[in-house]
């Protein structure tokens, strides 16, 4: 039930010397612990001018392309260069603001057209899909068309850092380290690319061999980078990736001060660039609030766990498990690890928690998630799910709202009844013993 990944890290470059629109990822893998790196997107018009990034900025680009492929529709009619040439530039804006939905949308109208035609558009109509399926986790999928762009236009460093990243996070180190060196190497000929994505990549691929203290340096020298390039400490949220890197490697190795010194300082970055609502920023809001749990930070970390939660619940590419365990971060906080609370504190602050639950259930019941087939692109995960709803279900307990907690557990219950292949016997029993409690008080 594990499978949290950390928003991909999506630089959009206007590769210009290489005759097409380039964009890098860095990413992670798909463990637990990787999934909050806070690698992800960077606005898609940051990396396309090269210039910082702000929010409020991107918002307006943001309107201002939807209102040009409009216009360039009405008098053009979809089926033109011009047109598709703005759909595609709306497209790069929207991978950057991680509104996929609409991506897939864009996307979904033009990619028959850009076939047709081959060439520049269907390059970028190829990598664009590459980059949506990467933030939606469909990593195999992204890794088959980047090798598809190999083949049509050749290599090139940013080419091969986006493939070494999606190596990464699939868990495939071996090739992620091969694709780094090379798109290092091809940096050095004079090919368009970023050391800083190059070096973080090389970091995280040490971290994840089980190398932390050797990935610390190499991440450290990807945030100089990046600071060098910009002339600044917190230009751009390339910055804050490489800060959350930096910091989770020192959460690694024990030093809490500074991992929460340079978290803190990417969950500012972020709310900078791409905004309070962004999934870099709710990635970073969580990371923050279990390194100051580890702390014994309860009451600190408490809004930043419920203000990351809401994030995800929300956010277009829900990912049941980083639901899951912000959930169970927020059970865990006053329930576990010395956790000193009264009866009547703990039901006032799980009540708290309770409108966010109720958002959650109606976002898996909307997708589909609780069963065998949900909507695309979306996969069955009914363990996940499951989980979901017991500890949804035990916070709504803790919460002393008995009644509501019980169709919660009836359905944890029911979904971990129908999974065939893996020995759920004692969360089974555990949903049993709570539902015969809720029961007994009934009475």
């Amino acid at each position: 039930m594990e499978g949290e990944v950390e928003e991909s890290n999506w630089q959009l470059v206007d590769a210009a010397s290489e005759g097409l629109l380039g964009l890098s990822v860095r990413e992670q893998d798909t463990s637990p612990r990787a999934a909050e790196r806070g690698d992800d997107v960077s606005s898609g018009e940051e990396g396309a001018s090269g210039d910082e990034s702000d929010a409020e900025e991107e918002e307006s680009k943001e309107q201002n392309y939807k209102r040009k492929y409009r216009e360039a529709i009405e008098k053009l009619g979809l089926d033109h260069d011009k047109t598709l040439m703005k759909a595609l530039r709306l497209v790069s804006c929207y991978i950057g603001r991680y509104k996929l939905n609409d991506t897939n949308e864009v996307l979904d109208d033009i990619m028959p057209l850009c076939r047709s035609r081959g060439g520049k558009f269907y390059i970028k109509a190829i990598q664009s899909r590459a980059f949506c399926y990467f933030k939606q986790y469909r990593f195999k999928e992204a890794l088959e068309l980047f090798h598809e762009q190999a083949t049509l236009v050749g290599p090139s460093s940013a080419l091969y850092e986006n493939m070494a990243h999606t190596y990464n996070s699939i868990g495939d180190y071996d090739n992620a380290a091969s694709y780094f060196s090379k798109a290092m190497e091809l940096l050095g000929q004079g090919s368009y690319g970023k050391k800083g994505g190059i070096l973080l990549g090389l970091g995280l691929v040490k971290e994840r061999q089980g190398n932390p203290r050797e990935a610390l340096p190499i991440l450290q020298e990807a945030l100089n980078s990046y600071k060098a390039e910009y002339k600044s400490e917190d230009a751009t949220s390339l910055i804050a990736k490489a800060h959350m890197s930096v910091g989770q490697c020192h959460e690694i190795l024990g030093d809490l001060e500074e991992a929460q010194q340079h978290i803190r300082d990417a969950v500012s970055i972020f709310k900078k660039t791409v905004g309070d609502s962004s999934p870099l920023t709710a990635n970073a809001l969580g990371v923050l609030g279990r390194i100051l749990v580890a702390q014994n930070k309860r009451d600190e970390a408490e809004p930043l766990l419920l203000e990351a939660l809401e994030l995800e619940v929300n956010k277009d590419a829900f990912h049941a498990d980083t639901v899951w365990r912000l959930l169970n971060q927020m059970k865990e906080l006053w329930t576990e690890g010395g956790a000193n609370i009264g009866i009547a504190a703990l039901n006032s602050k799980c009540k708290k928690y309770v409108p966010i639950i109720k958002q959650c259930d109606a976002r898996i019941c909307a997708l589909k998630l609780d069963q065998d087939t949900p909507l695309p692109p979306f996969k069955a995960d009914v363990g996940t799910v499951a989980v979901i709803y017991k500890t949804a279900g035990e916070l709504v307990m803790l919460a002393g709202l008995y009644g509501e907690a019980k169709p919660l557990l009836r359905k944890a219950l029911t979904l971990l009844e129908r999974i065939p292949d893996f020995d759920c016997s004692v969360l089974i029993q555990s949903c049993v013993s709570s539902l015969r409690f809720l029961e007994d008080v009934a009475q």
